[in-house]
């Protein structure tokens, strides 16, 4: 707006607060149009939180929709010294035998010693190689003269194509060569193991330390996994076992005699209660949040943001459909909702959870409950899944297009805004133009009668 102001010394009228009342007024269409833009921005607000919200109860129900999802497993094992073990939902419900004959190992190779940790290995004034092999990688190493134990050890642990072992300095305190570098392989397996090779030139002559393959003894020996599961032998090269049976990971702990135990993989009924909670939840602060924002308030007469919103409304109505459907296929006594102790409450459209009956119906009917959730044609879980995927799409989702549908109202808003305000500002101008002239018109008759008041017209006799 202008930031013109005008006088009123003549007419004792303050011309500035009339113009501004005058706009003021004028404004009025505008403040209207302002008010219904924070409303449409208000509602575009609550849609990004139903967007939400049915997010949140889309990645509930796909707990929910498939077999996979649904059958969550536990595994437990008799004897945890000899193994662990953790499952996914794929496994099958069933129970084994696990044997456990040797435990997968990895090398160690020990040297005979040195004096010190700094007792330099290399004094022959010209380079050295340290050569070794591990699981089939041959590498060799250029030790400088003036290397000690210690530079050694870094010189094979920063090998940028070291092969997957690790140098350590241990010292067992036992006579004038204490001193002792450890080669250890970092994997597990037969195929893991260590070799020190003749072209090692640190041989223990000219100012040389001994590191040739006769002054290592092997400490620990590269070993498979060997083991049985029900009779049936298997090896592998790590204790962590994945690819045996289906879903199951067993880690091994304990070979020899006495490492047998059984595993036993079963339904965990109590994760596949947490995640119909988990639905059944996200369902409500969905159905909630669609809800308060419907509601008509009688004592205030105000009605919710999202009050007469056709998109809000058959969001609303489409959820109830869904739950309430019967699934076909199933026992009669297993094919709404209610009979799994699942009710809806008249009067806000909630869900409420019988924790006694769903606990009798998972525990006696697991696989008719699995049924109900994860039929492909309508199965609860996956009728909602689809119908939320659809609901909000980025692309054409019925929450999308009204949002969208929303924006370019305000867009509108804003440009009819724009217009409106240029037309006032010309208003304001205009009025400070007019009230200016009057003003000017004013003193000049106040002059002139100031003048005509100052004249002595009388005559002389």
């Amino acid at each position: 707006m202008s930031s013109f102001t005008v006088g009123g010394i003549s007419t004792g009228i303050d011309y500035n607060d009339l113009i501004s009342k005058l706009i003021e007024a004028q404004r009025q269409p505008i403040n209207i149009l302002e008010d219904k833009k924070s409303s449409y921005n208000e509602k575009i607000t609550q849609y990004s939180s139903l967007s939400s919200k049915l997010s949140s109860l889309k990645s509930a129900v796909d707990k929910l929709k498939s077999a996979s999802n649904f059958y969550a497993k536990s595994a437990s094992v008799g004897d945890s010294a000899v193994a662990e073990a953790t499952v996914s939902n794929t496994a099958s419900t069933s129970n084994y035998t696990l044997t456990v004959t040797t435990l997968a190992s990895e090398e160690n190779e020990a040297h005979s010693g040195v004096a010190a940790s700094t007792t330099v290995v290399n004094n022959s004034g010209t380079d050295k190689a340290f050569q070794y092999t591990y699981g089939g990688t041959q590498r060799t190493l250029t030790v400088t003269n003036g290397t000690t134990l210690e530079g050694l050890r870094d010189i094979i642990n920063a090998d940028a194509s070291n092969p997957g072992v690790t140098a350590t300095i241990v010292n067992d305190g036992v006579g004038a060569t204490p001193y002792r570098l450890i080669i250890k392989g970092n994997g597990t397996g037969a195929a893991k193991t260590i070799t020190i090779d003749a072209g090692t030139t640190l041989d223990g002559t000219g100012s040389t330390a001994d590191f040739r393959a006769t002054t290592f003894t092997e400490k620990k020996t590269a070993k498979d996994a060997d083991f049985t599961i029900d009779g049936l032998q298997i090896v592998r090269s790590s204790n962590s076992v994945t690819d045996v049976i289906t879903g199951l990971t067993i880690n091994l702990k304990k070979d020899g005699v006495g490492a047998s135990t059984k595993i036993s993989v079963t339904a965990d009924r109590d994760t596949i209660k947490e995640q119909i909670n988990d639905f059944v939840n996200a369902y409500n602060d969905t159905v909630d949040l669609i809800s308060t924002n419907m509601a008509y308030d009688s004592a205030t007469g105000e009605s919710g943001i999202l009050s007469g919103e056709g998109t809000a409304r058959n969001i609303q109505n489409r959820l109830r459909s869904i739950i309430s459907n019967t699934v076909s296929g199933q026992p009669t006594d297993m094919n709404i909702l209610a009979q799994l102790g699942i009710t809806t409450d008249s009067k806000t459209g909630k869900l409420n959870i019988n924790s006694s009956t769903l606990d009798s119906k998972l525990a006696s009917d697991l696989d008719d409950v699995a049924t109900f959730f994860t039929n492909s044609t309508d199965g609860i879980a996956n009728q909602l899944y689809s119908y939320i995927n659809t609901a909000i799409s980025s692309v054409d989702g019925s929450i999308t297009l009204r949002e969208n549908g929303l924006k370019d109202i305000i867009e509108n808003i804003d440009e009819t805004i724009r217009n409106m305000e240029y037309r006032l500002d010309k208003t304001e101008q205009d009025l400070v133009r007019r009230f200016t002239s009057l003003e000017a018109l004013v003193s000049g008759y106040t002059n002139i009668g100031n003048y005509l008041s100052s004249v002595n017209f009388s005559t002389r006799a």
